[in-house]
């Protein structure tokens, strides 16, 4: 990108177009393990019309020897806003914390914008739908909100911390509006900083200036912004961030002293989330140039990670966290190894720090309907979402390895899955499902479970 003029003839349409570009690697999903899955699957209830995601957990029991005595278990998704997905994730969480003594319910979801969530399923005022739902605008900025079927989940989660003896915590792990917005970081970070260090506002105020205009519904508005706005422009506000995390760093006794440590502590996180969104919307422009730089995707994933394991620190004994995000996100192994896109995971993160204290399961599905983004520099969020037909399987991918199990989910344990395939000598799938896409994973590394959910269909909140 140029200062002033940036050359539009290189941007691309769709970030799929990013992926390496590679035909499946088998003729035929592997018969030995395609077997395999259909004879050892764990069959979940059906999640049809009829399902009762608060009737008995019972059917959730082999979910047991797969978490063992893990700290967090993470719950994937190959696609936002799939109804059976939340719909399986709630009960999950409900078996987890119910049967196994979960005690957090972390999302991929803004650190900042978490604190209000915790405080109303811990009995707080207010109504859920007015602070989560999707739609409409919060200070100018086109709100994402949640779906119906999460929100679902958080009004079982309020009703449970009611009688509970031990409240289940709420905790947002990631940057701000989905990487669209500093504001919901700078705001807080203003009040606390006009009580204990006035000076550190010119900062705050210098990146409000820079930030506000370009900002909207999730990374993509800014993202396509900044091929507009002049580097000197991107260099100040990055510059006036920087400035106002190392004040933070550098004083940090005297904001403690002043604040107190929890208010300094929400005060560095909040800054750090400010700084992670700045480069994160600078990778996403870059990537929309056509020249993406995998590394500026790292500190997205760094700020999930990193916030998590600051909570689980912070927490007294026996914190177990129930993790809930993108399976991308999750994953244990880097995505796309080789690729434009290469980048360190929130899972590869946790899992180098917590080793067989973390479980990642993914979720993924066969047949129906799936949700289909599509950047849109016109669209108030920056990207539209539609419904299209899930693909068929490719045959070297985790999904074509349940070809043969039909009308209730299946769970199979991955660790085993594999030494099943080394021991045979058969191919392990190398592919999963993303969107309407497959993406280069080893899947059977990346996570510890799988879930395949028959003919998913778009959530009630998809956004047209």
């Amino acid at each position: 990108m140029n200062d002033r003029h940036h050359d539009h003839s290189h941007d691309i349409d769709d970030l799929r177009d990013l992926l390496p570009a590679a035909g499946p690697t088998l003729p035929a999903a592997p018969a030995g393990l395609v077997r395999w899955v259909t004879d050892n699957a764990a069959r979940p209830a059906p999640l049809g019309p009829s399902a009762d995601p608060d009737g008995p957990l019972d059917d959730l029991e082999p979910l047991r020897d797969l978490v063992g005595g893990a700290r967090v278990v993470a719950l994937g998704e190959n696609s936002h806003q799939i109804r059976e997905f939340g719909l399986l994730r709630h009960r999950l969480l409900r078996f987890l914390v119910e049967e196994l003594g979960f005690t957090a319910h972390a999302m991929e979801y803004g650190a900042a914008e978490g604190r209000a969530v915790d405080a109303w399923v811990q009995g707080g005022p207010g109504d859920l739908d007015g602070l989560l739902a999707p739609g409409g605008t919060a200070g100018g900025v086109h709100r994402l909100g949640l779906p119906a079927e999460v929100r679902d989940t958080l009004r079982w989660q309020r009703r449970h911390n009611a009688g509970a003896g031990r409240p289940v915590r709420f905790l947002g792990c990631d940057i701000p509006a989905a990487g669209g917005s500093l504001a919901p970081v700078l705001d807080p970070v203003a009040a606390h900083l006009a009580d204990v260090d006035p000076g550190a506002l010119r900062f705050l105020e210098a990146a409000r200036e820079i930030a506000e205009p370009i900002a909207g519904g999730t990374v993509m508005v800014p993202a396509y912004a900044r091929l507009d706005l002049a580097a000197a422009e991107q260099d100040r506000l990055t510059t006036a961030l920087s400035r106002l995390l190392g004040r933070l760093t550098d004083l940090r006794e005297v904001h403690t002293e002043r604040s107190g440590r929890a208010a300094y502590e929400t005060a560095l996180s909040d800054v750090r989330a400010a700084v992670a969104t700045d480069r994160a919307q600078r990778a996403m422009a870059e990537a929309l140039a056509g020249a993406p730089d995998a590394a500026g995707f790292a500190a997205r994933e760094r700020y999930l990670a990193d916030t998590l394991l600051e909570f689980l620190d912070r927490s007294g004994p026996g914190t177990r966290v129930v993790l809930v995000g993108h399976n991308a996100h999750i994953q244990r192994s880097a995505a796309g190894i080789g690729g434009p896109m290469e980048v360190t995971t929130m899972g590869s993160l946790l899992a180098r720090a917590l080793g067989a204290d973390y479980v990642p399961v993914a979720l993924t599905g066969n047949g129906g309907e799936t949700v289909e983004n599509v950047p849109d520099r016109d669209h108030p969020a920056g990207m539209r979402w539609g419904r299209a037909a899930v693909p068929d399987a490719v045959p070297d991918s985790v999904e074509a390895l349940f070809a043969d199990v039909r009308d209730r989910p299946a769970l199979v344990d991955a660790r085993a899955l594999r030494a099943y395939a080394r021991r045979r000598g058969l191919p392990e799938p190398v592919r999963t499902r993303l969107d309407t896409a497959f993406v280069e994973v080893p899947v059977l590394d990346a996570f510890d479970g799988v879930v395949c959910v028959p003919d998913t269909r778009v959530g009630a909140d998809l956004l047209e």
